[in-house]
């Protein structure tokens, strides 16, 4: 990160990084993904509702597997190479290990030992997807907000498809990863988790406070929103002409956990690199 990247991710608690998927990288995503998702009888059965289609970016079976740790444990395999290299793509990578590592960030703690900081684990993945919106479709009520400072994981947001402005997706409260600005939100009264923004089908609180204003982020395809997520971040209904393909990727400090989605480290498409990050840790803080 550079310094403009730093101030802006401090203020706000996420960052928008610019093409950081290549038109190939994109290809290769995209026609995987139409395998897996599209050709899914449930996904289509959903399409046009308000309900959020979620999925794990892996196949449905799952291998016993033992890591250099000698963790032994049944973990599943993301779809292919493409998916694997975003595990720890070069231009997000130093980033990653930068707020995992420093402890002045918050996320990693501060009695961590100093040989440990630069590592750091893919705790879990899914994938949003919603079709695009036809005038009969139902109503979208979108999602909830969610996050908090006690969290200590933080989310690289890969956009296969582009996001324009007004078409929902992921939203956020700017600065509420910070203490004193989540207490801002906390103090309105009313129902501001569900109440938080304004579209066709939702309405943001009329005494909402405009020192914690929403963000409704916008993205090309190929671009990474990489956000905290002590940050109160939510999703709002899908209103795109386009599918929104939105893929997740959630890092834990080394020693920490999460979701625990146990990973296939066997998987002999992965590099050493990408195995020790899918790796579980032998010790925990």
């Amino acid at each position: 990160m550079d310094d403009a990247m730093r101030d802006t991710f401090a203020r706000q608690g996420y960052i928008v990084v610019p093409d950081v998927l290549n038109q190939q990288q994109l290809d290769e995503l995209n026609q995987v993904y139409d395998q897996h998702v599209l050709e899914r009888d449930e996904t289509l059965s959903t399409a046009g509702t308000d309900k959020q289609n979620r999925f794990y970016i892996g196949g449905r079976d799952k291998n016993v597997t033992m890591d250099r740790h000698g963790n032994t444990y049944t973990g599943r395999r993301l779809w292919s190479k493409a998916y694997m290299d975003l595990i720890d793509n070069e231009t997000m990578l130093p980033i990653i290990e930068e707020l995992l590592g420093d402890p002045s960030w918050g996320h990693a703690p501060a009695h961590m030992p100093a040989e440990l900081r630069p590592l750091f684990r893919l705790d879990h993945d899914n994938i949003h997807y919603k079709p695009g919106r036809n005038p009969t479709d139902g109503a979208d009520k979108g999602g909830g907000l969610h996050g908090g400072p006690g969290n200590f994981h933080i989310t690289c947001v890969y956009e296969l498809k582009t996001v324009g402005p007004n078409d929902g997706g992921f939203g956020c409260v700017v600065g509420t990863h910070k203490p004193a600005n989540e207490q801002k939100l906390m103090d309105i009264d009313g129902d501001w988790r569900r109440s938080w923004c304004d579209t066709e089908w939702t309405s943001k609180l009329p005494n909402w406070d405009e020192d914690v204003p929403v963000h409704r982020i916008e993205a090309k395809a190929g671009d990474c929103i990489l956000f905290s997520e002590k940050l109160k971040h939510g999703t709002i209904p899908w209103a795109g002409n386009g599918e929104r393909r939105t893929l997740f990727y959630k890092y834990v400090p080394f020693g920490m956990h999460h979701g625990d989605v146990a990973y296939d480290t066997n998987d002999p498409e992965l590099t050493a690199r990408q195995k020790r990050i899918l790796e579980f840790s032998p010790c925990w803080f």
